[in-house]
C-alpha cells in the first residue's frame, strides 16, 4: 500500500477496518481525500472507508459502532478508539435545496459510488493492497494538476452549490489550474451559491486564504462572479475587480488568514468596515478584533506619528501585533525600514508589557482612593511611557507620586 503522511495509529486501525469487512466477503476501499493526499505526498488528514456492506451489516462486524447517519449509509466504527465513517456505496438523486440528496440508494459497485464525487482528484479509491480504482481519470489529473469535475460540472454544480467555491479551494491549496468546462460551469452557477449557509462558506475560504496560493482564490471568486454572490464579499469587493500582478505577489507574501484578510481590507480600503463584513460571514470575534486591529494600526503606521506614539502602541496592543500590523504596512507599502524601527524601539524599552512596571492598577485605584475606569489603563500607559523616556524612575513610590500629580493636573 502507498505510504500516506498520517498517524501510524489512524491508519492501521483503517487497515483493520478495511481486513474485517473483505474477510466478510464485502469489498471495502479508503476513499476521497486521503487517496488523493497520499497520491500526492501529502499529509492526510481524514481517512474515510466506503464499503459494499450495508449500515447494518457494518454494524453486525464491529464492537463499537455509532450510527452517524443510517440513512445516508454512514456507521462510524470505533476501532482500537480511532473513530472511522465507514459509508456503503451509494448513488444520489435530486438536490431540491442545492446541497443534500433528496433520494439515497445502495449499490455494489464502487464505480457507480465514485461518480457521485465532486472532482476526478477525490473520485479515486484505494484497497488494502494499494490498487487504486480510478475510474474517471484522477491520477492523471493529479499529474497534469488539474481540477476537473466528475461527469458534466454543470450537474456537480447544481447538486451541490459549495462545489464551486471547493473547486476553486482545491486549486489554491495545490497549485492547480482549472479544467476549462469546469470553471465556466462555476460562471453559468455562480448566483446558485446563495443556497449555500454562510458557515460553510466560510470554512471553504478561510482554508483556501491559508493555502501558498491565496491568489487564486481571490481572484477565482472576482472572475467567476462567486465574490458579487456571496455575503460579506460582494461589500467588500465591491469596487474590486481583479487583483494586480503586484497584489498577487503581495497577498502571497502575508502569512496567516488573519493578516490576509487585513491586506485584503486595506487594499479595497474597507478597513472601516471590517466588523460589518466579518460578522455577515460569521466569523469568530476573536478572528474579528485581529483583523480589526491590525487594519488599524497599519493606517495608523501610514500616517505621520512620532516614536513615542509607536511606543504607545506597542505598550497597548502588544509587540507581536504591532510588528505584525508593521510587516504588513511593509509589503503594502514597499517601506521595510518601519518594522525595523519597532523593533528596534522595543528592544529599548524598560517597560516592554504595563505589568513590567513597579505598580499594578488596583495599587492605583487603592492609593488614589477612587473608583475603577478607563483612567486606570491610560495613567498606567502614561507612567509607562515617562519610565521607557527616562523620566522617572521604575520604583513603587516615584510612581504613585507621579500618579497623584498627574491626576491632579486633570481636575
Amino acid at each position: 500500500m502507498l505510504q500516506a503522511v498520517m498517524p501510524s495509529h489512524i491508519l492501521e486501525a483503517g487497515k483493520q477496518v478495511l481486513y474485517v469487512l473483505e474477510k466478510a466477503g464485502y469489498t471495502a476501499y479508503f476513499v476521497g481525500g486521503y487517496v488523493r493526499d497520499t497520491l500526492l505526498g501529502r499529509p492526510v488528514h481524514d481517512l474515510d472507508i466506503a464499503t459494499s456492506a450495508r449500515p447494518d451489516e457494518v454494524v453486525a462486524l464491529f464492537a463499537r459502532t455509532i450510527p452517524t447517519g443510517l440513512a445516508h449509509g454512514t456507521v462510524t466504527v470505533l476501532q482500537d478508539g480511532v473513530p472511522l465513517e465507514v459509508t456503503t456505496f451509494r448513488t444520489e438523486a435530486g438536490y431540491a435545496d442545492h446541497r443534500r440528496p433528496d433520494e439515497v440508494r445502495f449499490v455494489s459497485d464502487i464505480a457507480e459510488d465514485l461518480a457521485r464525487r465532486d472532482f476526478t482528484i477525490n473520485a479515486m479509491a484505494l484497497d488494502l493492497r494499494g490498487d487504486v480504482v480510478d475510474p474517471f481519470g484522477g491520477r492523471q489529473d493529479l499529474h497534469d494538476r488539474i481540477v476537473r469535475a466528475v461527469g458534466k460540472a454543470d450537474e456537480r454544480f447544481a447538486e451541490d452549490a459549495l462545489r464551486m467555491l471547493r473547486c476553486l479551494r482545491f486549486a489554491s491549496q495545490l497549485g492547480f489550474s482549472i479544467d476549462p468546462y469546469t470553471y465556466e460551469a462555476i460562471r453559468r452557477h455562480a448566483q446558485d451559491i446563495h443556497y449555500v449557509a454562510v458557515e460553510r462558506i466560510s470554512s471553504e475560504w478561510n482554508k483556501a486564504l491559508d493555502g501558498p496560493y491565496p491568489e487564486r482564490i481571490v481572484t477565482g471568486i472576482l472572475h467567476t462572479g462567486l465574490a458579487s454572490a456571496m455575503p460579506g464579499f460582494c461589500q467588500l469587493f465591491e469596487d474590486k475587480y481583479d487583483l494586480t500582478d503586484k497584489e498577487q505577489k503581495q497577498i502571497c507574501a502575508v502569512n496567516g488568514v488573519v493578516p490576509r484578510w487585513a491586506y485584503l481590507f486595506l487594499i479595497c480600503n474597507r478597513e472601516t468596515e471590517v466588523e460589518r463584513i466579518l460578522r455577515a460571514l460569521r466569523c469568530e470575534k476573536k478572528v474579528i478584533r485581529a483583523c480589526q486591529q491590525i487594519t488599524n494600526i497599519a493606517r495608523k503606521l501610514h500616517n505621520s506619528h512620532t516614536a513615542g506614539e509607536r511606543m504607545r502602541w506597542i505598550l497597548e496592543h502588544g509587540f507581536e501585533a504591532l510588528y505584525e500590523a508593521a510587516s504588513l504596512y511593509a509589503i503594502i507599502y514597499e517601506n521595510e525600514t518601519t518594522a525595523k524601527e519597532i523593533e528596534r524601539l522595543y528592544e529599548s524599552m524598560r517597560i516592554k508589557v504595563l505589568q513590567d512596571l513597579a505598580v499594578n492598577g488596583a495599587e492605583l485605584q487603592t492609593e488614589m482612593n477612587r473608583k475603577g475606569g478607563p483612567w486606570i489603563r491610560d495613567l498606567l500607559l502614561t507612567l509607562a511611557l515617562e519610565v521607557n523616556e527616562e523620566r522617572i524612575e521604575n520604583e513603587r513610590q516615584a510612581l504613585l507620586l507621579r500618579a497623584r500629580m498627574i491626576l491632579n493636573e486633570d481636575t
